[in-house]
This record gives C-alpha cells, sequence and structure tokens, in this order.
C-alpha cells in the first residue's frame, strides 16, 4: 500500500522482489512456510497486476505489493499478500500497517487473507509470526498476525544447503561467517547452474545474488573459489549472447538461401540480434512493454544492438537503459 511517499532505493529493492515473487512464489512459500505451502494448490495460482484502490474521504490508498489469489487443495479460493519492508529502522507502526494491508484486502477481495512481510533490514528477528493487538478499556478488540521473514537474521548455512535453488540464492541474503561466504556462494552458484530451472530464471537469481552478495565484498582467501565465482558470473552472460548470437547467424543463413538475396541474410542477422535483446532483457527484468518491443524493432545498426547488450549486462533496471535520441520515447519501460 502506499500512502508514504518512497524513496528511489525502495521502489529499487521492490521491483527486484516483485519480479521474485512473480517467478518464485510457491518456492518461497515451501521454504518459509511449508505448513501453509502443503495447503496451496499452486497450480491455479494467479497475481493481480494492477493495484487495488480505496477511495477514503480524505485519501486515496493504493496496494502496490504482491498479491495473488490461489486455490487452496480442497478447492477454496484464498489470497496471499506478500509486503517487502525495506525500512532501515524498526516502525513500531509496522505491525499495524500490516494489520491495514491485510484488512483493505479482505474487504476489496472479499476473500481470506493469508498476509506475508519479507524484511530487508536486520534485526527483524529473522523467521516469525508476529502479532498487532488493539484494546479498548482493557478488552481485547482485536488480535491479527502476520508471518514475517526478518531475511537477514536468519543463518545462511541451513538455507545454502537445500537442493532448491531458490533457497540457495535466498541464503545470500542471510547472515554468516565471512570466511565461510565464499565457499558457500560457489555452491549456490553452481547448484544454480546445474538446476532444471530455465534459462531466465537461472540468470534472474544470479543476478540477485551479485546484487546482494557481490564477489567484490567477499574475504578474498586465496585459492581457486574466488576464480570460479567470477567465471561463473561473467560466463552466464556471455555464453546466453553467444547462444543468441549463432541463433541470429543461423537465422540470416537460412533466410538467405530461402530467399536467394544478401537481403535475407542481413535481415535474419538484424532479426538474430533483435531476439538476443530481447531475450536477455525479457529474462533479466521480466515481460518487455509493448512500446519496448516496438523501440526494439526499429534498431538496424550494430553500433546500438551492442550498445545496448553490454548496457543489459549490468543496468540493475530497464528504465536506466540508455537508447539513441532517435528511438527515446516517453515511456522507458
Amino acid at each position: 500500500m502506499a500512502a508514504q511517499t518512497e524513496s528511489p532505493v525502495t521502489t529499487w529493492h521492490d521491483r527486484i522482489f516483485k519480479e521474485f515473487f512473480h517467478r518464485f512464489l510457491p518456492n518461497f512459500m515451501r521454504i518459509f512456510f511449508a505448513e501453509e505451502a502443503a495447503q496451496l494448490n499452486f497450480d491455479t495460482l494467479h497475481f493481480l497486476d494492477k493495484e487495488l484502490v480505496i477511495n477514503l474521504p480524505e485519501q486515496t490508498l493504493r496496494i502496490t505489493d504482491v498479491v495473488a489469489e490461489v486455490e487452496t487443495v480442497t478447492g477454496e479460493k484464498e489470497t496471499i499478500l506478500v509486503h517487502v519492508e525495506i525500512e532501515s529502522n524498526p516502525q513500531r507502526r509496522f505491525p499495524q500497517r500490516m494489520f491495514e494491508y491485510y484488512s483493505l484486502l479482505r474487504v476489496l477481495r472479499q476473500r481470506r487473507v493469508l498476509p506475508i512481510a519479507l524484511v530487508l533490514r536486520p534485526g527483524a528477528g529473522g523467521l516469525t509470526w508476529k502479532a498487532y493487538t488493539e484494546e479498548l478499556f482493557g478488552r481485547e478488540l482485536l488480535a491479527f498476525r502476520y508471518g514475517q521473514v526478518g531475511i537477514r537474521d536468519l543463518p545462511m548455512g541451513g538455507y545454502a544447503v537445500q537442493e532448491d535453488p531458490v533457497a540457495g540464492a535466498l541464503s545470500m541474503l542471510m547472515a554468516a561467517d565471512e570466511a565461510e561466504q565464499p565457499a558457500q556462494k560457489l555452491a549456490v552458484l553452481q547448484n544454480i547452474i546445474a538446476s532444471g530451472l530455465t534459462d531466465g530464471n537461472k540468470l534472474f537469481l544470479i543476478e540477485l545474488i551479485s546484487i546482494y552478495l557481490p564477489t567484490a565484498d567477499l574475504v578474498d582467501l586465496g585459492g581457486s573459489v574466488m576464480e570460479q565465482i567470477a567465471d561463473i558470473e561473467l560466463t552466464v552472460f556471455e555464453r546466453m549472447r553467444r547462444d543468441s548470437r549463432r541463433e541470429g547467424l543461423e537465422e540470416g543463413r537460412e533466410e538467405g538461401r530461402e530467399e536467394g538475396r544478401e537481403e535475407g541474410r542481413e535481415e535474419g542477422r538484424e532479426e538474430g540480434k533483435r531476439l538476443l535483446l530481447q531475450r536477455l532483457l525479457t529474462h533479466k527484468f521480466g515481460e518487455l512493454s509493448e512500446d519496448m518491443l516496438a523501440r526494439i524493432a526499429t534498431i538496424s545498426d550494430d553500433e546500438t544492438f551492442d550498445s545496448l547488450v553490454e548496457q543489459a549486462l549490468t543496468a540493475p533496471t530497464l528504465a536506466e537503459l540508455i537508447f539513441p535520441a532517435a528511438l527515446t520515447g516517453d515511456d522507458s519501460e
């Protein structure tokens, strides 16, 4: 719910984890709330992509958190609300705000709600169920509870060794002995690469790890561990780029053979580069807007393609890509 002004940093974290939950909400639930997850049929899962708005006499409140609807194994429809809390200092009003999110969503959707908070600041207390109560005249009128994952306070070791590559990736945000982090990060990256996840999901998890546990911040204890980590992080992107280039070359050759003209080869080569750029942006930032796809479709020169691919490898958000002036529209996303 967006009733207060959000900082650019908060918005950045929100966007990262909104994408994370759209990709991995079932994994997240099984990792941290296994009992509840066992009662949900994730084959029926779908997300509410639009903001939920409620107009009050003096203000308009919007629920901008991750909201998903899913059926139980017995066929009842329920709602999951996931709020990501980034604030650097604990706030006394946070339990009350979670209750407010819950109440608004309960009224708007007319369904029971399972409220979950992912807290990125340290000192939140690990994995717990939090309570918010209200009393009047010595009587308890309200007892509200929500699940909370204070991820910075959980022990990395217990999650890094899980078979689920998502648990391993999240463990990189957890508390750990600095001396153990390099080996644990390497093991997690290797597990992600060897997993059955799609290339897009592998890339997303590797990017998540590089953001929240940069290799440059690790204690370099020497040996081959750091070299292997760097090799994985660098070659994942290059491998994607190489494969897409090869695919584009083959398309160009096939196009040329079928049409028997040089124009066919050139069009196929350009289409291959567009495929590379679209694939890389989609893998990293999620589904592209019609405006972005149309903008990519107009690119024809190698310099622009190469510039955008290089930017996509390091840009934290889609909005930070720099297009040539001729291709720049009002909506960067």
